[in-house]
């Protein structure tokens, strides 16, 4: 079975149903309308990131007003033998990573290693990334995965969600208190063996679990890359507790909240999220 696999640290690439495309190409086609005056992934490395982070704002609302496009989804979890209407999801994220982003200054809590369970991400969740652009090998983000049931030193107890929230959450770029916000990350760079790329083109996937350990390469392809990142979880294994099990993450609040019924929009029960968050508690 996919999921428990998943659980078990495997990950699985391929290429999306073709009547996913629809969904994919609405994408495409929102940033193209945004970066009308050439190709999408060479404007957005050449204009200055304030005005980069305004055009992105205006493409990610133009993908959450879209409730269709959600529909398009389902041949896709269907094949990964996921029930989609046991199915929560959290916000749509895409990104665009600029060539040589990471030479800018403050762009390094970007390239962060890190589990998203550090931030306050449920041990279970799934993520799904699919490259809207093409993604060259080392210029999408790396996995580690020798580092899955093995714990490493982190920052992460000084992470609580709300106070990230405060803050901006996640993919602020301007926020009064952005100084504030603190990004989880080991206490050193791991080495692993078994370290590699994730990369892609348009139409591909890359499904892990949240749990492994990952993080943003540098992008020196000499252009942008945009991939669009979803944030999944199963109603059965939240509230049956199953899923990888904490091995090092002391954050504090759950974004369990925020993940929303795929079909009718609703969050999990309360006592469901907090019954999980409290079972999931490094002890």
């Amino acid at each position: 079975m996919l999921l428990e696999s998943l659980f078990a640290g495997e990950t699985f690439s391929g290429r999306c149903p073709n009547e996913s495309f629809p969904f994919l190409d609405t994408i495409k086609q929102y940033i193209n309308e945004e970066f009308s005056e050439g190709d999408p992934v060479v404007v957005s490395s050449q204009i200055s990131y304030f005005e980069l982070v305004e055009r992105m704002k205006q493409i990610r609302t133009r993908i959450y007003e879209n409730q269709s496009l959600k529909l398009y989804l389902f041949p896709l979890f269907a094949s990964f033998g996921m029930d989609s209407d046991d199915l929560y999801v959290d916000l749509f994220r895409l990104r665009c990573v600029p060539s040589g982003f990471h030479t800018a200054s403050g762009s390094e809590s970007v390239l962060y290693i890190h589990r998203d369970p550090w931030y306050a991400n449920p041990e279970n969740q799934i993520n799904l990334w699919i490259p809207i652009t093409l993604v060259k090998p080392g210029a999408g983000f790396a996995l580690y995965p020798s580092y899955f049931s093995k714990a490493i030193p982190n920052n992460s107890h000084h992470f609580d969600y709300s106070h990230w929230t405060e803050t901006g959450g996640f993919q602020a770029s301007a926020h009064a208190r952005l100084a504030e916000k603190v990004f989880p990350k080991p206490d050193f760079f791991p080495e692993d063996s078994k370290q590699f790329s994730v990369s892609g083109d348009f139409g591909d996937y890359f499904i892990f679990s949240s749990h492994h350990l990952h993080g943003t390469e540098e992008n020196n392809q000499g252009f942008s890359r945009f991939s669009l990142e979803i944030r999944l979880v199963l109603g059965e294994a939240i509230r049956n507790n199953y899923g990888p099990k904490n091995t090092d993450n002391r954050s504090t609040g759950t974004t369990l909240y925020e993940m929303k019924h795929l079909v009718t929009g609703k969050p999990l029960p309360t006592t469901v999220i907090q019954n999980y968050a409290n079972a999931s508690v490094l002890k």
